[in-house]
């Protein structure tokens, strides 16, 4: 998929605007009008990051590495901090800081949603693969989003459905520190058939199979 083809805005956004706005309802944070993002796809940062230096580009930010040796996952995280000024609030008031998906998907493109979806996806979506239980030497691919609180997930989900992807219902459970993780699946050949996309790497390696052998 040409992502370039995919339209770029609408009389007030862009697709970097969409992207991150994304990415700050998943794994983005704000503090003191500054953006900041720690993951483990260095991919997924760099993107992050051009989309960024394209809104405010006259940031000096850079892409830092820090190793991880007090988590479970020991992969090297990689940072960004970058100084957002203005859009700091226009990001928190248009998801009640975290809380709903944007105020502004009401009045956008489906090029623009495609991208606020892939931000999403980006952040908190996942593609697993399993094998089958009838057949050992093949795989199930299994595309969702989870470890988010109870919230924007729903409105999410309808944004999807929307978008005429089959969703399951969203499940919930209680993580062992006693927070809420919510969490559903799509029908992968629906994600494909809507247009929708991820942009890390390991992702869309794993669609890719994924898109030729889903029903």
């Amino acid at each position: 998929m040409n992502l370039e083809l995919i339209s770029r805005q609408d009389c007030t956004l862009n697709k970097e605007l969409a992207y991150i706005s994304g990415v700050y309802l998943t794994d983005g944070s704000i503090t003191n009008k500054n953006f900041d993002l720690q993951v483990i796809d260095k991919d997924f940062a760099e993107f992050t990051l051009a989309c960024l230096k394209k809104i405010i580009p006259t940031t000096k930010a850079y892409l830092r590495k820090r190793e991880d040796v007090g988590s479970w996952n020991k992969s090297p995280r990689y940072i960004i901090k970058v100084g957002i000024n203005g859009y700091a609030d226009w990001f928190k008031n248009q998801t009640n800081n975290k809380h709903h998906i944007p105020l502004w998907l009401d009045n956008c493109n489906d090029g623009l949603k495609k991208w606020f979806i892939a931000g999403v996806m980006d952040g908190d979506g996942f593609i697993t693969k399993t094998v089958r239980a009838y057949n050992k030497e093949k795989f199930q691919y299994r595309i969702g989003i989870g470890g988010v609180a109870d919230g924007w997930i729903y409105e999410f989900r309808k944004l999807l459905c929307d978008s005429h992807v089959r969703c399951n219902k969203v499940e919930k459970f209680i993580t062992k520190n006693g927070r809420w993780f919510c969490r559903f699946t799509v029908n992968p050949k629906t994600f494909f058939e809507a247009g929708l996309f991820f942009t890390i790497k390991r992702k869309v390696d794993r669609c890719t199979i994924a898109s030729e052998t889903t029903r």
